[in-house]
Formats: C-alpha cells, sequence, structure tokens
C-alpha cells in the first residue's frame, strides 16, 4: 500500500496543505509527488507545440465550500447537461443538489483537495478577450483546445496520468481538462470512504445539508466513486 501524506484523513478532504507544494511562477498547488511527472508532462506538450497552462488543481475545503454555497444560493449559475444555465428558482433543494453534482463536487469530496487533480488548457491557443469556460465543446472537435485535447489523449498516460471524467457515466458530466496523476489518486479514492464522506457533510456549514445527507448513498455510488478507470 502507498504511504504517502494524502492517505491522512484532513488532507483528503482538503482541510490541509501539508501534502502540496506551489508549482513555479504560479499561484497553484499540487501534490509533492505529482509534482515531477507534471513537469514532464509539460515539457512533452512545449515540444509538441503546447503551452500546458494549469487553471486550476488544489482545492482547500473552504474554496470548495464556497464554490458550492455560492451554486446553491444562486450567486453562481447551475448548468445543465448542455453546459446552459438552469433556473435557480424552480429546482427543489434536492434538484439542486443533483444539478451542481453534475458540474461541482461536495467539499471535503472533491478530487481536487488530493493536489492530484490538474485542470489544463491552452490560454495561447484562444482567441484574444476569449475567456475560458471549461466546457466540453472548447476541447472537442472544433473547439479551439481540440488539437491539445487530442495530443493529451495519446501523451498522459506514459506520464502516469488519466482523465477520470472522459466519458459521462451518468454521475459527474464529462471533463476533457481533468487529468489524474494516478499513483496519487488511486490510492486516494479507495481510502474515500462514504463514511468520511458523511461525517465531513454533518460538520460542514454547507448548503442543502438536509438533502445531501438523505440521498447520500446515491451521491457516494453515483457521482463520487462513479469514473473512468486509467487505460
Amino acid at each position: 500500500m502507498l504511504t504517502t501524506p494524502l492517505l491522512n484523513t484532513q488532507a483528503l478532504t482538503g482541510q490541509t496543505q501539508n501534502h502540496v507544494i506551489a508549482l513555479p511562477l504560479q499561484a497553484k498547488l499540487i501534490h509533492q509527488q505529482t509534482f515531477t511527472a507534471f513537469q514532464r508532462l509539460q515539457t512533452r506538450a512545449k515540444q509538441a507545440g503546447f503551452n500546458l497552462d494549469v487553471v486550476s488543481s488544489f482545492r482547500s475545503f473552504e474554496q470548495q465550500l464556497s464554490i458550492w454555497n455560492n451554486k446553491f444560493n444562486g450567486l453562481r449559475p447551475i448548468l445543465d447537461h448542455d453546459s446552459q444555465p438552469l433556473d435557480h428558482a424552480i429546482l427543489s433543494e434536492e434538484q439542486k443538489v443533483f444539478a451542481i453534482l453534475r458540474w461541482s463536487m461536495l467539499p471535503g469530496a472533491s478530487r481536487h483537495h488530493w493536489g492530484s487533480e490538474i485542470d489544463v488548457c491552452d490560454y495561447s491557443a484562444l482567441p484574444k478577450d476569449y475567456q475560458l469556460q471549461l466546457i466540453p465543446q472548447e476541447y472537442d472537435q472544433g473547439g479551439y483546445l481540440a488539437s491539445l485535447s487530442a495530443w493529451l489523449d495519446d501523451n498522459i498516460t506514459d506520464c502516469g496520468f488519466y482523465r477520470p471524467y472522459r466519458q459521462d457515466l451518468g454521475g459527474v458530466s464529462r471533463e476533457p481538462w481533468h487529468l489524474s496523476y494516478q499513483p496519487i489518486a488511486e490510492p486516494a479514492q479507495q481510502a474515500f470512504t462514504l463514511a468520511l464522506i458523511t461525517d465531513t457533510i454533518r460538520n460542514a456549514d454547507i448548503q442543502g445539508k438536509a438533502a445531501i445527507l438523505a440521498n447520500i448513498e446515491q451521491i457516494y455510488t453515483q457521482y463520487i466513486c462513479n469514473v473512468a478507470a486509467p487505460d
């Protein structure tokens, strides 16, 4: 079994930063054991003509909680399956929970807490003044980042990465920008138990808590554990 600070309960749920370090010249944090592998992937991308930019990496529990609560309270949009905004006012609490989960994980249950997960793009491939949305259409054929996505398909495995959301399995929507470092992510996934997630939510100041806990077993199965296996 891999022994790493990542398997500490506080690290698994994003409530410490002891397992992450800063990427050079960026205000982005990454797991210590992911650092070298990602630098190697960036170098290979550069040689192929791409800038492998980090959009998001480690997120703390507090950051994920803010994202969740803002969406639940209507301060940030909740998107449907086609990346279109839903009418927040007509959704029940339970509907809000499951709609948010399509694109944003529960605080304490996000893979981004581990530091092994990196959302990537190539900002140089985007038109001037274009605001990256992180939607599949940007990475699919005809999108601004389609060439980068195709290159990632052929190269990430050699550096230890895979895409846990490369397919829509009926839980989290497809995220072609999301890379996961397998040597860290696999043992972390195994340690991400239903009991750990339930206790974390019970102790959180989270919007929709009653609806979340009433559906926690389905959430755990459909959204937290329902990811694509490494190639």
